[in-house]
């Protein structure tokens, strides 16, 4: 019996060490790198134009349409005055750097994109370590999960320090809140 607990214990420490080394310092990706991502056999592309603080900014573009988006932390995105007064309302830094564990609660009051005012409760926790498959590689990363009180499912990011952004993301369609959309990376190109 004394050889299996050392042994349990062994693995454990060897375990909890691991986890421990698992953290990640926030980056954005390095400008001019182009990134394509696909949902739904649509694919939108873009490029890091900079960083401006805590927000990584992209030009993303699908056939004509090209817009600005804003990633906050690297993690929640806006490309309206309604998605920033959102993300605004998120202290997403104090969940650098990455580590599974890592949580936030907050309320927040914002402007929808109907004009009106709400207010809702938004958990985000850095739920896991783990590595991920896209079109694009295999890629270790850190799975965030962004709880707001009024989605019956949480939107989730899958955070690569290797390229200092999210590869997948799932959330809520806003039409049908009953239906997932997925965006996965499906090339890098620096």
């Amino acid at each position: 019996m004394k050889p299996f607990i050392a042994t349990a214990f062994a693995a454990t420490l060897s375990y909890s060490a691991v986890a421990v080394a698992q953290t990640a310092e926030f980056k954005c990706p390095a400008t001019g790198t182009g990134f394509t991502f696909r949902s739904g056999g649509v694919d939108a592309r873009s490029v890091a134009t900079g960083q401006e603080d805590g927000v990584c900014i992209t030009k993303r573009g699908t056939g004509d349409k090209e817009t600005v988006v804003r990633m906050y932390w690297g993690l929640v995105g806006s490309v309206d005055a309604a998605g920033e007064s959102f993300v605004k309302g998120l202290d997403l830094k104090s969940l650098w750097p990455l580590k599974v564990g890592n949580k936030t609660v907050q309320t927040v009051n914002g402007v929808g994109y109907n004009g009106q005012p709400y207010s809702t409760n938004v958990t985000i926790t850095v739920a896991a370590y783990e590595k991920i498959t896209v079109p694009a590689g295999t890629f270790d990363t850190f799975r965030v999960e962004e709880n707001k009180a009024s989605d019956s499912k949480p939107r989730t990011h899958w955070w690569a320090p290797a390229l200092g952004m999210s590869i997948k993301e799932s959330f809520p369609d806003w039409q049908d809140s009953s239906r997932l959309k997925v965006y996965e990376l499906v090339s890098v190109k620096k």
